[in-house]
């Protein structure tokens, strides 16, 4: 428990909180004590200044016997509590008032013969303890004449005394509640930091690839990692799917070739030694190890595209000639299967492509063309530009592609429910998209004009 509220991050900053409150507050409380002090003590020597002037004054138009008058004559509790004193030229003490408080009288017997006399004692002491401190202020004539004009103020630590005893309660009251406040507050701010981490530590401990971290339908920047980080789960869960299907698709497509493979080297081995039996086995199984090793080149040339490390010898090119030889070379094909090939290229296409990678992608199409599409019918490859563009579309009159289906079509190894009698790996559809998107474009699927499906390359024009 305590482990767990030392590492406590909502803790850890209510107490920053603290510590930055409580050190402004203490610059502050300092700043307004030096100020209150100052300011009183300024008050103070203003007043014995104006004292000493006042006395002056009289000095100046008069003689040291004004001063003397103006002292004794005036009766306020100010002139009461000071201390003056007027000091000749020759530094001797021409005048000289005390404070009552200043002077302690004592009556002292002294013995003369049979009698007793009585003396009295005066003590000149100035009253100054911890609590109390002694100003004084001097006016100098140019003549030597010195005027010094004393009070006994209370002491500013004795004035302030209360502020400090104020602000201490007060700090302290604050201090705590601000500390309370902090913990609670940044309790609340960090929920989604612990909703993430309870979710990453389900994801750890059961496997659950489908926990996903509780949205706060707040605002800011922690429900926005929040969201953030919910989309990266899906689509890390999207990946970890998928390569669970790639994994059992290519299991079970590389199960088929290597199963005949096996099986014709078994037959041959038993074979009673005939010459042509033995080489017929051993080519059925070049063409099925041809056939595994084409099967892991594409899926290394779909992953070397996706990854952008996929090599393309670019060069200026018509896209024309691309899909003159891809409807050249599939023409043949179609007259087998009594289907029509519409070449339809009304203006000039040029991009920088490269012209073996683009043209396995548009023979690709084709060729998925001519495999779902029914005796009599018609595929049409088209080419168009649009600003900025090159458009290549394959159409059919096949049965189409259901919508549910259209984005499953690109992955790998990914076959339909009505492709699993057809030929073919799976991996047509996933190489041309990998190879347009390398090309920095973009491959799409509608519908077509008269049913079937419509594959639609978009190219960068240059």
């Amino acid at each position: 428990m305590l482990e767990r509220l030392r590492q406590s991050l909502a803790l850890r900053l209510a107490a920053q909180y603290a510590l930055v409150f409580a050190l402004s507050s203490g610059v502050l409380f300092g700043v307004l004590y030096w100020t209150l002090a100052e300011s009183l003590n300024a008050r103070e020597l203003a007043s014995l200044e104006r004292q000493v002037r006042s006395l002056a004054d009289a000095f100046t138009r008069g003689a040291p016997v004004d001063v003397i008058a103006r002292v004794k004559n005036n009766p306020s509790p100010e002139m009461s509590a000071s201390f003056v004193r007027l000091i000749a030229p020759d530094s001797s003490t021409f005048f000289q008032k005390l404070p009552d408080d200043w002077v302690e009288t004592q009556i002292k017997s002294i013995p003369f013969g049979p009698f007793t006399v009585n003396q009295e004692v005066r003590t000149e002491r100035i009253p100054q303890t911890a609590l109390r401190d002694y100003s004084i202020a001097t006016y100098q004539w140019a003549t030597g004449w010195q005027l010094q004009v004393g009070r006994i103020l209370d002491s500013r630590a004795v004035l302030l005394a209360p502020l400090q005893r104020a602000f201490a309660l007060v700090g302290a009251g604050a201090l705590a509640l601000s500390f309370v406040a902090g913990i609670i507050l940044a309790w609340r701010a960090t929920r989604p930091l612990r909703a993430v981490s309870a979710t990453a530590r389900r994801i750890l401990e059961t496997g659950d690839l489908a926990a996903r971290v509780p949205s706060t339908g707040s605002r800011g920047e922690l429900a926005l990692l929040v969201t953030q980080l919910n989309t990266l789960l899906d689509k890390n869960a999207a990946h970890v799917r998928v390569l669970r299907e790639t994994l059992d698709n290519l299991a079970h497509d590389l199960r088929t070739p290597l199963t005949r493979l096996r099986g014709t080297a078994e037959l041959a081995m038993q074979d009673a030694g005939d010459p042509a039996e033995a080489r017929a086995a051993l080519a059925d199984c070049v063409n099925e190890s041809d056939r595994v090793l084409h099967l892991l080149e594409v899926l290394l040339d779909i992953s070397a595209a996706e990854a952008g490390a996929l090599k393309l010898n670019r060069d200026h090119l018509d896209v024309r000639t691309l899909v003159e030889r891809a409807a050249d070379l599939y023409r043949e094909v179609a007259e087998e299967k009594e289907i029509t090939i519409i070449v339809d290229q009304p203006a000039p296409a040029a991009c920088q492509a490269d012209a073996i990678r683009l043209g396995q992608a548009v023979n690709n199409l084709v060729d998925n063309a001519l495999k779902y599409t029914p005796a009599g019918g018609t595929v049409t490859l088209t080419t168009a530009t649009e600003p900025g563009s090159i458009v290549i579309t394959v159409s059919d009159t096949g049965p189409g592609v259901p919508v549910a289906e259209r984005a499953a079509i690109w992955r790998r190894l990914y076959r339909g429910d009505s492709s699993r009698s057809q030929r073919g790996l799976g991996l047509g559809l996933s190489l041309v998209k990998a190879i347009v998107e390398a090309h920095g474009g973009t491959a799409t699927i509608t519908d077509a004009p008269r049913a079937g499906a419509r594959f639609v390359l978009r190219l960068p024009a240059n």
